[in-house]
């Protein structure tokens, strides 16, 4: 039982895992595709591409450059950081249902709910939220920037643009959480697909052991049955008797044999059991290690990019001063030629 539910918890990993590679990929992509060129269209329903001297397409491919990779990397993050709360809940699940008998109908009246608490108990102590604030605001300097500044003049235009930039915005927020609660959905189904089948698959397999053992003792019970029928025929009460009680005893002892090559079998296969079961643990520790690693390295690239940030700021703070001392030295050094 333990092998079944480590190789549906691999199973479920490996999938989930590559559904994730595709939402990036193909999904996210497309939903950012075809908002910026809804984005685009509406626009230049209020404008013309005269007006302003640039054309729908450039305003398309523009804004798809500003807002792909900074949305693709804000995924990316979330996925990321929520893996180790899908880890958990598929975990506990596969666990419930091989154990302890949950049915899928519980699974699926659960699953969700329970998904999303361990999301929020955060046990990563990062968070991720889908707002688009700080990414919009680029797109709105440079619609500012290439359009308003050129049809400033014309207020009910410029109040349209701006409404079109805070509905863009808003509906690419909302496809963004339509993209993580359809992905979650999608985790459920790999679950119970892999439940299913792998408890089918435990199933039809002891079935048919079963199976091609009773019809393996049917035809030896029968075979012996008219062997012995046409034999008896031929001997007395007594010598019958005796044969029987030889027979037994011959039987007993091939039982014996037998029983005592299965307990050695047993034994053998427990020991293959148990080794592959240490490796399995071994890989599951190898892997857990590497999480952690992989967190550490996150954890140092945001420290190393706020001291970049803090370093950017202060030498930003510094130009000035080392301007203004520049030109200090420069009006003394020019006092003292002409004192001298």
């Amino acid at each position: 039982m333990l092998g079944l539910i480590e190789r549906i918890k691999n199973n479920v990993l490996l999938k989930c895992s590559t559904l994730n590679d595709d939402v990036i990929a193909k999904s996210l992509e497309e939903i950012i595709n075809a908002s910026t060129y809804h984005f685009a269209e509406e626009l230049f329903g209020i404008i013309s591409d005269s007006l302003v001297g640039i054309s729908e397409e450039k305003l398309r491919n523009d804004t798809n450059e500003i807002i792909l990779i900074p949305i693709n990397k804000k995924i990316k993050r979330k996925l990321f950081i929520d893996s180790l709360a899908l880890q958990i809940t598929n975990d506990t699940f596969i666990e419930k249902c091989v154990q302890d008998g949950m049915t899928i109908t519980e699974i699926k009246k659960n699953y969700i709910k329970e998904l999303n608490r361990n999301k929020s108990s955060n046990q990563l102590n990062m968070t991720e939220d889908l707002k688009l604030d700080s990414i919009i605001e680029k797109v709105s300097s440079y619609v500012d920037k290439n359009i308003i500044n050129v049809v400033k003049e014309n207020n009910f235009m410029v109040t349209a643009i701006n409404e079109l930039v805070s509905k863009f915005q808003d509906e690419l927020e909302s496809s963004l959480e339509k993209l993580i609660k359809d992905t979650d959905l999608k985790y459920l189904d790999i679950l119970i697909d892999e439940l299913t089948k792998e408890t089918q698959k435990e199933e039809r397999e002891d079935s048919m052991i079963h199976s091609v053992s009773e019809n393996y003792e049917l035809k030896q019970d029968e075979a012996q049955t008219k062997e012995q029928n046409g034999k008896f025929d031929k001997y007395d009460d007594m010598t019958l008797f005796n044969k029987v009680i030889l027979s037994l005893n011959t039987r007993e002892e091939k039982l014996a044999r037998i029983e005592g090559k299965l307990e050695k079998r047993k034994a053998e296969v427990e020991d293959i059991l148990s080794a592959t079961n240490k490796n399995i643990e071994a890989n599951i520790e190898r892997e857990n290690e590497l999480s952690k690693r992989n967190l550490d390295l996150n954890s140092r690239k945001i420290e190393l990019d706020s001291k970049l940030s803090e370093t950017e700021v202060i030498l930003l703070n510094m130009k000035p001063l080392i301007k203004g001392l520049s030109k200090i030295r420069s009006g003394e050094e020019k006092g003292g030629n002409e004192n001298e």
